[in-house]
């Protein structure tokens, strides 16, 4: 890689500089996830396990439908470049049009595949979590490189960054399972994540692609953001020692505590009933974390409650049909 010399040193603030290109614009949490209990620390490691399930209307019905539009409504935040989209806002302001911002959905809903057995509902719920809940910048838009929209793009399911008071950067290498089953869904995504974490720096290390990918097409209107993240990247630029990789693992899976719409009418034993589970849910997480060997790298790790991941993802792709 080629060393970055286009900003002086003692102008770099990447904290404040990714802090200000955060997008918000309503949390996944403030109505179509309920958080179950406290986050809760897993003994000996760093890792952090947030549970959350579904809400339950009025008339006892799952609200899995409203999850899946609210993801839905951000997919060009999460497909597109945000200086492609950058760039249509201001052809907005300048002409009245929305034009370009029309074409860019048109575009994000072609990036997404059409199988079957999609998880790229679960990468968008990532994204959700990651900016508007934890704070986290996305670097790179992985779904715009995609060669053919039948296939996924290999690699993290996104990659996300935030500066720290030390001018640190720590890079959260994202992954995501929806599944039937919980132990399935937790290790398989912790046993995806690992290489992320784990791999020495080197071309052959796991997210030498991804760091590639990051170093080509990162794309923030501000050079100074773009080039500042090439440095923690550059192994021969002395911020690289400064980075720090951590995760951001989620996982969706089936639980038989919903019940059938109009039966939930009691919202207070489903939760009761959703948080006896929780620490089986972590016991199963301390111990997949202890096998890959990841208990000293930060990992936010989201348990999410379904009816089925089935009829979520399902729905969601019928969304994107439309």
């Amino acid at each position: 890689m080629t060393k970055q010399t286009n900003i002086d040193e003692s102008t770099l603030d990447i904290s404040s500089l990714l802090s200000g290109t955060i997008r918000t614009g309503g949390k996944v949490t403030d109505v179509h996830l309920k958080e179950l209990g406290v986050a809760a620390e897993i003994e000996d490691t760093k890792t952090r396990v947030h549970c959350y399930r579904l809400p339950i209307d009025a008339n006892g019905r799952v609200r899995y439908k409203p999850l899946a539009e609210f993801l839905r409504e951000r997919i060009v935040d999460y497909a597109i470049p945000r200086k492609r989209i950058d760039d249509a806002k201001r052809h907005l302001n300048e002409t009245g049009s929305t034009a370009l911002l029309s074409k860019l959905e048109k575009e994000a809903k072609v990036l997404f595949t059409s199988l079957s057995q999609s998880g790229e509902g679960g990468e968008l719920l990532v994204f959700a979590f990651a900016e508007a809940v934890f704070g986290l910048t996305q670097v790179i838009c992985k779904m715009s490189l995609k060669t053919s929209t039948e296939m996924h793009y290999h690699g993290a399911d996104g990659v996300y960054a935030k500066g720290t008071d030390e001018a640190g950067l720590n890079i959260y290498w994202g992954e995501s399972k929806l599944y039937e089953n919980p132990s399935d869904a937790v290790r398989d995504c912790l046993g995806s994540l690992a290489p992320f974490l784990i791999d020495p720096d080197g071309s052959d290390s796991a997210r030498s692609q991804d760091v590639f990918l990051i170093n080509e097409f990162a794309s923030f209107d501000d050079p100074k953001i773009t080039e500042g993240l090439k440095r923690y990247f550059d192994l021969d630029d002395k911020n690289s020692l400064s980075l720090k990789h951590c995760g951001i693992a989620l996982i969706g899976f089936d639980s038989a505590s919903y019940l059938d719409d109009g039966m939930n009418t009691d919202e207070a034993k489903l939760e009761a009933e959703l948080e006896k589970q929780i620490p089986a849910w972590i016991k199963q997480i301390k111990n997949r974390v202890g096998k890959e060997n990841i208990g000293t790298y930060e990992i936010n790790f989201i348990c999410v409650t379904m009816r089925t991941v089935k009829e979520f993802r399902t729905y969601f792709l019928s969304l994107l049909e439309s």
